[in-house]
């Protein structure tokens, strides 16, 4: 019974002498903690610098891929065939009429926006 208790009593001891373990002896806390910060921000800007090379490298990779590629062969653009005179007249003022609502509502919102000071 008093030997599991010990070893009960040294295992929860062991967490906070361990907190001390890595800091050698006169070494102030504070000095201790401004170290370990500055092993973060090596870390942490190797980290960085290694994230910018994986992205140029990425960015290489794409542009050599896309330099590979064989251009897609120049196709003239066909010509609009005419229909019916008719079926054109109508398309010429259906296309008349929308661009007719199109500029009274855009000039609607001109005379709102130039409307003067309440």
């Amino acid at each position: 019974m008093h030997t599991s208790l010990i070893a009960l009593i040294v295992l929860i001891a062991m967490p906070a002498s361990a907190q001390n373990a890595f800091r050698p002896a006169g070494v102030p806390v504070a000095d201790d903690l401004a170290y370990r910060m500055e092993l973060q921000r090596q870390r942490s800007a190797e980290q960085a610098a290694l994230a910018r090379q994986y992205q140029l490298s990425a960015r290489f990779t794409a542009l050599e891929i896309e330099a590979a590629r064989r251009p897609a062969p120049w196709l003239p653009e066909a010509e609009r065939r005419l229909g019916p005179p008719e079926r054109e007249r109508e398309a010429r003022e259906a296309a008349t009429d929308q661009r007719q609502s199109t500029v009274a509502g855009v000039t609607q919102i001109d005379h709102w926006l130039d409307r003067g000071p309440l």
